[in-house]
Parts: structure tokens; sequence; C-alpha cells
């Protein structure tokens, strides 16, 4: 039973590390000619978090996933948004008009005061959906060469547990049916 457990729990990690890893060896792929473009898979974004704003929701490390677009966005919501150079992950506070267009005012969690500057919807990256805790440092370790190897020995050290498990499961069905057959056996002498 301890076995099995353990099997399944390190099932799960290796398959959490897998996902990670995609979500990182697809971005790293959209990115390579387009250094400004935010990839995304299947209209999701994976975006690590690099300071504590957000705390304790969302903790520097975590990788937070967006669903791209701006629309339906209300107080309340996390939403990712460009400022300048940079993309930052917070709550909305208030939806104005200001000058006949929507402007948003944002306050990371962990702030005491809202965001110095509003944010238009054409800054809106997505809208937050939920977050893989400290997923960002799976992905920024498993860059390049050594991250690919680790993955793949995670793979297949995955797929030899499966079989022994498999094999150990077989041989004691075949351990039980040898001591079904003894004891018939011993019972009809």
């Amino acid at each position: 039973m301890m076995r099995k457990f353990l099997s399944i729990l390190f099932n799960v990690a290796v398959s959490f590390i897998i996902i990670v890893s995609l979500l990182y060896i697809i971005s790293t792929a959209q990115t390579r000619n387009n250094p400004d473009y935010i990839p995304s898979v299947l209209g999701f974004t994976p975006l690590t978090v690099v300071s504590a704003s957000m705390s304790p929701g969302i903790e520097t490390g975590d990788m937070v996933i967006i669903r791209k677009g701006s629309k339906n966005i209300k107080p309340g919501d996390v939403i990712t948004y460009r400022l300048e150079d940079m993309l930052v992950t917070h709550r909305v506070k208030n939806v104005t008009d200001a000058n006949a267009t929507e402007v948003f005012i944002t306050q990371g969690d962990a702030n005491s005061i809202p965001d110095f500057k509003i944010v238009e919807r054409g800054n809106i990256l997505g809208k937050y959906v939920f977050k893989i805790p400290m997923g960002g440092y799976i992905k920024a370790s498993l860059r390049g060469l050594p991250g690919i190897m680790i993955l793949i020995g995670l793979i297949l050290i995955s797929m030899m547990i499966e079989v022994l498990n498999y094999t150990i499961a077989r041989l004691d069905k075949v351990k039980n049916l040898v001591d079904h057959q003894m004891f018939f056996n011993k019972q009809s002498m």
C-alpha cells in the first residue's frame, strides 16, 4: 500500500514538472524570434512572479497562469498588465471612466496604497486563472541542457517505477495462483 502511495506521489510530482517544463519549452520557442512577444499556450500564459506585492496569496517564485484578454474585468479580479517595460500582476480595486476610456485602479494585496499609474484596457495582458506554487523556480532550474536531461531522467524513472509496479502485481498474482494450486494439491493427497 505504501509503495502504491509513493508511486502515485512520484507520478504527480513528475507530471507537475513535465507540465511546467512543457510550458517553458513552448514559451521559449515562441519568444525566440520576437523577444517582446509574450507567449501563450491555448490562450493561457505562464508567468513567473518576481516580487512579493501579492503576498500571501501569490508569492515570489510562483508561476501564475493568466488567460489572455481583457474582457469582463471587474473589481476584485487579479490581472496582469504591461507597465512600461515590465509586467505587473495586481488586483483591480476600481474601474472608472477617464476621458471616455475605461481605466482600472490596481493594487498589490501586500501594498497599503493603490498603484501610482492607472491601467488602460489596452495595457491589460490577461486575467489570473491559477498559480503553480514555486513553479517559477522549477521553470528556472530546468533551463538549458541540464534541465532537459533532468526532465528526461525523471520521465524514465517514472516509467521504470510503473513497469516495476506492474511486474510486482503480476508476480503477486502468480504467487497467489501457485499457493492456491499447492493448497488444492495437498488436499487431494
